[in-house]
């Protein structure tokens, strides 16, 4: 969108309002940064196109937080959480890092997030869609939003995207790439649905619900989706691997996030094919005569846009635990590629989980930087769509890195607010220094 465009489009729709910092997208990265930027005094607005924040966290029913530093917010989120019982720690000594897994409750997450960024006078735009960014003079200015109201333009001296998808800032013009660099292979998509009333004890044994399924599936009675993944097609939703009906969701592969027809047809297929599997299961497995869907079921997803920023993190500097001056948020998660290659897809044995992180006791650090796209200006990006590889994206894509990166963005648009600069002349150095100098300890579990 160029800028004679932008005016044009500024001109024609009305302003709902000026603001120091405008949030796009309420999930786990633009709570933490509307949160930051509103405890530091700035005017914020926040726009979440659900009802809830949190994200995947509340709408998806994703509740488990992986072993990795979160940030300031993130250990509040939790302490918050633990005093009203709704969530706990997952130890394993030789799976997860310290402080461990974390278990929470979607809901409860969801509404502690509200009253966080309530307390931080954090102002809110729910049920609201951030359409596409308004550039004027080769910077972000305001977003175009769309709700019931209509379509309207609020204005922003920082605008931070916390789209998961980098939706405003590859609106705005800045560059981005997508998927593995090789054969543009995305990470596997999510179809999350459930089943309940199975009465698992009066299952059949695993060759005869192996048999039930293929017959199913042979006659037409269970068309399995297209992009399934990692279950068997011609039992489906029979595993052989496992000798057990996958009745919680699947992966998808070869669906591309970013393409509405491609997530509408393997979202329709999905549903569809969750119905024929309740038909089946009450008509012919015993123990199931009376399940039902307890939920139809959503798409999500691990990766789509990934900006270029002014430093791309890569799975080597993970690996490496490669440290930075501008290195403002610490992680140690495991190169977790959903990945259709042989090799490097799920299920991941425990040798490859610990052969793909930092040595024990060892961290690597995300640059400030790779949240400052390249050739716009006014513009800040965080969650799993900062500027990093395929690789790296698979590590830094978990909820808690994704909070710190919102909590470092956040505290960058309102450094930038209170001294009239971009935010790319944010000290990214004063930045690291602030933010981990009283929380950051490296991992240990004494």
């Amino acid at each position: 969108m160029n800028d004679a465009q932008s005016v044009s489009v500024s001109e024609q729709v009305p302003v709902a309002g000026e603001w120091d910092v405008v949030v796009c997208g309420g999930g786990p990265a633009g709570a933490a940064a509307a949160i930051a930027a509103g405890r530091l005094g700035r005017r914020v607005l926040l726009i979440e196109m659900q009802g809830r924040l949190g994200g995947l966290i509340s709408n998806a029913n994703i509740g488990t937080f992986c072993d990795t530093p979160g940030g300031p917010i993130f250990d509040e989120l939790i302490g918050r959480l633990e005093a009203l019982g709704a969530a706990r720690v997952l130890r394993n000594l030789e799976r997860y890092y310290p402080p461990g897994r974390w278990r929470c409750h979607p809901g409860t997450t969801a509404t502690v997030l509200l009253e966080m960024a309530a307390a931080a006078n954090v102002e809110l735009m729910m049920m609201t869609v951030a359409e596409r960014a308004l550039v004027e003079d080769g910077a972000v200015s305001g977003v175009l939003v769309v709700n019931k109201a209509g379509r309207s333009l609020v204005r922003a001296r920082v605008v931070i995207d916390c789209t998961a998808d980098a939706d405003i800032a590859a609106g705005a013009g800045a560059p981005f790439v997508q998927g593995d660099p090789e054969d543009g292979r995305i990470q596997h998509c999510n179809f999350r649905w459930g089943v309940q009333g199975v009465q698992t004890e009066s299952l059949p044994p695993p060759e005869e619900l192996e048999a039930l399924c293929t017959e199913a599936v042979a006659s037409g009675a269970i068309r399995p989706p297209d992009a399934i993944f990692g279950v068997d097609r011609d039992c489906f939703p029979f595993s052989r691997a496992t000798g057990k009906l996958v009745l919680g969701g699947w992966e998808l592969q070869h669906v591309d996030p970013t393409d509405p027809r491609q997530t509408t047809e393997a979202t329709a297929q999905c549903q569809l094919a969750g119905l024929q599997i309740v038909r089946f299961l009450r008509e012919r497995v015993p123990g199931c005569a009376d399940c039902m869907m307890s939920s139809a079921g959503i798409f999500t997803t691990r990766e789509s846009r990934r900006i270029v920023g002014e430093y791309t993190v890569t799975g080597e500097d993970v690996l490496a635990g490669a440290k930075f001056d501008d290195g403002a948020v610490p992680a140690w998660f495991w190169l977790d590629l959903h990945d259709p290659e042989p090799g490097l897809s799920t299920p991941y044995t425990l040798e490859f989980v610990q052969e793909n992180r930092p040595k024990p006791g060892d961290w690597y650090e995300i640059p400030y930087r790779c949240q400052v796209p390249r050739e716009v200006d006014g513009l800040l990006v965080a969650g799993r769509c900062i500027s990093c590889d395929h690789p790296a994206q698979g590590s830094l894509r978990v909820i808690p890195t994704c909070m710190y990166l919102g909590e470092t963005a956040g505290t960058a648009a309102a450094w930038a607010v209170e001294a009239g600069v971009e935010p790319r002349e944010v000290d990214g150095i004063r930045l690291k220094r602030v933010l981990n100098e009283e929380y950051w300890r490296p991992p240990s579990y004494d």
